[in-house]
């Protein structure tokens, strides 16, 4: 466990993970707001997610940990960070039955508070599409600025899409 809030804990992924995340995964709503999440989404692509954030975790090139809640410790979605770019990057996607609870919010605070306490991260990067007005928000709450915008042709999420730069200073 790397974080605790008063409802989540963030964990390393584990094997068995899999299985929680391939059913919040294979969703059009979820796949469409990632740049790279494959759709449709099986139990494969979920093995070989979970086996290659593990080796990318132990080489230190990315750290992925999963979202659990406390209160019946289901696995709503999964957060992670890009270390081996300057500025690092954050990521995150919940399952879409937990949109709206605010679970994004918290374990972006929790992993913004992880990175700087433990990993002395003083500045991360996020990005996300432009119509994504919901992750927009909560970037904008956890204190993340707009910096830019591009347009990148992306044919697996309809075609031509602008992409935002939001950016994270620790205080």
């Amino acid at each position: 466990m790397i974080a605790r809030t008063p409802r989540l804990i963030l964990r390393r992924l584990a094997v068995s993970d899999a299985a929680l995340i391939q059913p919040l995964a294979d969703n059009l709503e979820v796949a469409k707001q990632t740049a790279n999440l494959p759709f449709p989404y099986g139990e494969v692509e979920a093995r070989n997610f979970v086996d290659q954030a593990m080796r990318a975790h132990d080489m230190g090139k990315e750290l992925v940990y999963a979202i659990i809640t406390r209160r019946d410790a289901a696995l709503v979605g999964l957060i992670g960070l890009v270390v081996d770019v300057a500025p690092i990057e954050v990521g995150y996607w919940l399952g879409q039955d937990y949109w709206g609870h605010g679970y994004a919010s918290e374990a972006l605070q929790a992993i913004q508070n992880y990175s700087r306490e433990t990993l002395c991260i003083r500045r991360m990067d996020a990005v996300v599409f432009d119509d994504n007005a919901a992750s927009i928000r909560v970037l904008n709450k956890c204190g993340f600025q707009y910096q830019d915008s591009w347009e990148e042709d992306l044919p697996h999420r309809g075609g031509k899409r602008i992409i935002q730069r939001h950016q994270w200073r620790a205080a």
